[in-house]
């Protein structure tokens, strides 16, 4: 999140001491992130720098798990450093602390990436989605369930518009939101109609990170690809982390370096144009839940919340690269926004 939450900074840093066996020398916040739920920090020791994330909620054990069997096998991903009492997070009050190292380097959504770092990427995705988990790491790895994830947080924000008066930055999402009612109904029923499809099939499940768009990587001082953010991890279709490079790279060169990296096989246009309105839906239900459902947020957040909201409808954003999915899949021509 942007606004650092309110908490006794000397309270978690005593607390990262005692569990992580750390002298901390500073303790600064990131304003980074599009989790409600979580915040940012670096961490200053004698022992080195340190990435910490706190969590309120509940913990996705895959996401602190998986990172680290994948980093055993060869991979760079970014995993949990062990407490001192040999678990993968900390508990503090409501909050769970897991820390990581700190990778010195940029993000890939600040940089431009060379052919090369392309097919590094496909490369290293492939080695994801080949790799086989242990079995205790199978049984707790999400499952995708197709077409039902979003439906009820979309039923809870439509029963608020329907009984609830916004006011600011609420008021303006509410109204766009009616205005936009039948763009959002038309995406819900091709989620649950291309679902049901896909389900039918019974596609192969592969380990899939989610959420792997260019700013969950960091490339280090000597340009080696590292993959950050294992939270949405699940067992999936392929084309849940593909879609994230089939169309979606900033130029088709690069997408054919991605490609390249990748190897063979065939995309499934279905399963493509699936997971662009699943990711449609989870925006407009997480953006929906901030908006007109969420307590505590402040005006900066709302404000946020709102011009992400209205940039979904944007041309070249993620309805629109739905309808272009779906389009590509029906083999018909993409009607305009």
């Amino acid at each position: 999140m942007l606004v650092e939450p309110k908490l006794v900074k000397s309270a978690l840093r005593a607390q990262l001491e005692a569990c992580y066996a750390l002298t901390i020398s500073a303790l600064e916040f990131l304003p980074i992130g599009n989790d409600a739920a979580a915040w940012c920090y670096r961490v200053e020791a004698r022992t080195g720098a340190y990435f910490l994330k706190l969590r309120k909620g509940a913990l996705k054990l895959a996401a602190l798990q998986v990172p680290r069997q994948l980093q055993r096998r060869g991979i760079k991903a970014v995993a949990p450093i062990v407490t001192e009492a040999g678990t993968l997070y900390a508990s503090w009050g409501e909050y769970a602390l897991i820390l990581y190292p700190y990778i010195e380097g940029k993000s890939g959504w600040n940089m431009a990436l060379t052919p090369a770092q392309w097919r590094a990427w496909g490369l290293t995705m492939r080695a994801i989605h080949q790799r086989s988990l242990a079995r205790q790491l199978r049984t707790i790895a999400p499952r995708e369930v197709f077409a039902e994830k979003w439906l009820g947080a979309l039923d809870a924000i439509e029963g608020a518009l329907a009984q609830s008066r916004f006011a600011g930055d609420a008021a303006a999402a509410a109204l766009l939101w009616r205005r936009q009612r039948a763009e959002i109904t038309q995406a819900r029923q091709r989620y649950c109609a291309l679902g049901r499809q896909l389900a039918a099939q019974a596609p192969a499940f592969v380990l899939c990170h989610a959420d792997i768009h260019r700013a969950n990587i960091i490339l280090d001082k000597r340009g080696a690809i590292h993959i950050v953010d294992w939270d949405e991890t699940l067992l999936a279709p392929k084309e849940r982390d593909l879609m994230f490079f089939v169309g979606e790279a900033p130029q088709q060169s690069q997408e054919a370096d991605f490609l390249n990296g990748y190897g063979s096989g065939a995309i499934d246009m279905l399963a493509l144009a699936y997971y662009r309105y699943d990711w449609a839906l989870q925006e407009f239900a997480d953006y929906g839940e901030r908006l007109f459902l969420a307590e505590g947020l402040d005006e900066r957040e709302l404000r946020r919340a709102l011009t992400e909201f209205e940039r979904l409808f944007a041309p070249g954003d993620v309805l629109a690269q739905a309808r272009q999915a779906y389009a590509r899949r029906c083999q018909v021509a993409p009607q305009p926004l």
